[in-house]
């Protein structure tokens, strides 16, 4: 094995080695002991006047007194540093070290601000690694899209607007955060109204009376509205429908097309001509009286007067709705007669026709 003659010099902070080409393993063992002096050569000059294993010691006591935060929620509008280390003297963390961010948004301070920070108010912390941060969220509070299309639509009311109608703002998706010692309230503070093509600008006011008072300019458009009757559950064909399949719901007039039911009335106790799905607008001619009596099937036919009552059994020889006239044959003298259908399988002989 070659043998190695080290002679270390230092320069200007640096070490040097003065050898002969060694072999593998040697050159191994030389690159060991070239990385440890390099990890201590630092240190050793940071603290000239003290021995290293004292140091390091302190330092380890200094980062398990004081901690940094991962993340903190501030209310007001400054970080303090008690927000962003734990362990700290009560009087250091009411010192206000950084404005907050925005209500409701956040800003990340990385580990050099940190340490700069920690160096200036001589806060006994540093940076375990380049990863050490801090998330900052502001706290607040929001105002909904839709709590600001209601105070639209007030304010359009106040307008001269008849009521119902419905506020669009689809453009908008956005949320209005405020401080939390702000009152979350919204002020139209102006409104612009074309009638005729049903669009506005309207002036969006939050914190009034406050330091904090912002105003947003919007647009959108407004809807009429019609009541209309829907059913909240599929029909099927031929079902007949029920009170309890039915209510009003507001419908923007411009998508109602023509023979759209307009009254409740119209549809209980009507049959589907074509399967029903809930929501929709409901048409005249998807509706119609439901057949009572079948073409084919016997039926009772009165026959009432102010003298007499008079009962017969027949056959129908057409379908029949409430309040239709069909053709009957009578099965006592098999004649045919006309009646006027009155519920199922029941039918009235009308007497002009009956003699």
């Amino acid at each position: 094995m070659a043998r190695v003659t080290e002679k270390p010099v230092v320069r200007a902070n640096c070490i040097y080695a003065i050898y002969t080409v060694p072999c593998y393993g040697c050159r191994m063992k030389i690159q060991k002991i070239f990385l440890i002096l390099a990890l201590l050569f630092p240190a050793l000059l940071s603290n000239p006047g003290q021995p290293h294993a004292q140091s390091s010691s302190g330092t380890r006591e200094m980062d398990a007194n004081i901690l940094l935060r991962p993340d903190a929620i501030v209310e007001g509008q400054y970080v303090t540093l008690g927000d962003i280390f734990s362990g700290i003297d009560l009087e250091q963390s009411d010192i206000p070290v950084a404005h907050a961010p925005q209500p409701g948004r956040q800003t990340v301070l990385d580990y050099r601000w940190l340490y700069g920070i920690a160096q200036r108010h001589k806060v006994q912390w540093r940076p375990r690694t380049a990863a050490d941060q801090i998330v900052i969220t502001r706290a607040s509070q929001t105002i909904s899209i839709d709590e600001i299309a209601d105070a639209i639509k007030d304010a359009l009311t106040d307008h001269g607007i008849k009521p119902p109608f419905n506020v669009d703002l689809s453009g908008e998706t956005f949320q209005i955060h405020l401080p939390v010692d702000v009152p979350a309230a919204v002020e139209i503070t102006g409104l612009d109204v074309n009638q005729r093509t049903n669009r506005f600008i309207a002036n969006v006011t939050t914190g009034s009376q406050t330091a904090q008072r912002r105003t947003y300019r919007m647009s959108g458009r407004y809807f009429p509205l019609a009541q209309i009757p829907v059913v909240v559950e599929p029909i099927r064909r031929g079902a007949v429908v029920r009170p309890d399949q039915v209510e009003y719901k507001n419908i923007r007039t411009e998508r109602l097309p023509a023979g759209t039911i307009s009254d409740i009335d119209d549809v209980v106790g009507k049959e589907a001509l074509r399967p029903v799905k809930p929501d929709e607008p409901l048409m005249f001619r998807d509706f119609s009286n439901p057949i009572l009596v079948r073409r084919g099937a016997l039926v009772t036919i009165r026959l009432v007067t102010e003298n007499m009552s008079l009962t017969a059994r027949g056959k129908a020889l057409e379908d029949g709705a409430k309040g239709s006239v069909i053709r009957v044959m009578n099965m006592t003298s098999n004649k045919t007669i006309q009646v006027e259908v009155v519920a199922e399988n029941e039918v009235r002989a009308l007497p002009a026709m009956s003699q």
